[in-house]
């Protein structure tokens, strides 16, 4: 389902007669995005809705929407509309994807990125988190329950489910820039998640250990204790290692 677009009318500023319109528009949707306020996986509103809040013809606001596209902030889904990226979406995921699908000893590389990046993350969701994004997180246990604790490796979806916690968690450390580096490592993990989830569903228990491991993660972070967080995610990307190296090696 398409994520419904964020009412950016109050942020908005109309736009005077100028001799460089597109790039003004440019420069207020980069501010929203730098701030923020919009997203990666945000839709931006319609082109009538946004013709009309800066006060510029669809002439202007395209120019605008192709110069944002050129620099990587936002992609065309079509019909659906346009989207923000992640904005080091380019520089990051094609080669790092290209590197890991020849060379799957990578796989111990990205583990080693993501033990620093995302414990951090949790240390920081724990100290800074809004009471909402920690009540957002939580709600990750309750669905892997209704997923079903022994089915988060073998059944479709599952992977989803985990990258989306990683995407919250992003969200919950209040610092934009973190937030999109997470979020392009979790989109370069969803690449290689299907075969290292394979390998994983022929270790016994293994869906219900990484089920306990996020108990753990998102009952530090919800208790406020950013060292037990760090330490509980630092866990689970050990046992990862652990455990794919037995199966790959």
């Amino acid at each position: 389902m398409d994520k419904k677009p964020k009412s950016i009318n109050i942020v908005i500023n109309r736009i005077q007669k100028a001799p460089d319109i597109p790039n003004m528009v440019v420069e207020q949707i980069v501010k929203l995005i730098s701030s923020g306020f919009l997203k990666p996986g945000d839709k931006l509103p319609s082109e009538l809705e946004m013709t009309r809040r800066f006060g510029i013809s669809r002439i202007s606001l395209r120019e605008a929407m192709k110069l944002l596209e050129a620099k990587g902030y936002i992609e065309s889904h079509g019909r659906k509309g346009k989207f923000i990226k992640s904005v080091v979406d380019n520089a990051l995921r094609s080669p790092i994807e290209g590197m890991i699908s020849v060379d799957h000893e990578k796989i111990w590389e990205l583990l080693a990125v993501r033990r620093i990046i995302d414990s951090e993350a949790a240390s920081m969701a724990a100290m800074n988190g809004t009471d909402k994004q920690i009540k957002l997180l939580m709600r990750h246990k309750t669905e892997m329950e209704k997923f079903g604790i022994d089915n988060l490796l073998n059944k479709r979806g599952g992977g989803k489910l985990y990258a989306q916690i990683y995407n919250d968690l992003a969200e919950a450390t209040n610092n934009t820039i973190f937030s999109h580096l997470m979020k392009s490592i979790s989109n370069i993990l969803h690449g290689v998640l299907p075969y290292s989830r394979q390998k994983l569903q022929d270790v016994p228990g293994s869906s219900r250990k990484i089920y306990e491991q996020h108990v753990r993660i998102l009952s530090a972070i919800e208790n406020r204790n950013p060292d037990m967080a760090r330490k509980a995610i630092i866990k689970h990307i050990d046992y990862l290692e652990t455990e794919l190296k037995k199966v790959l090696e």
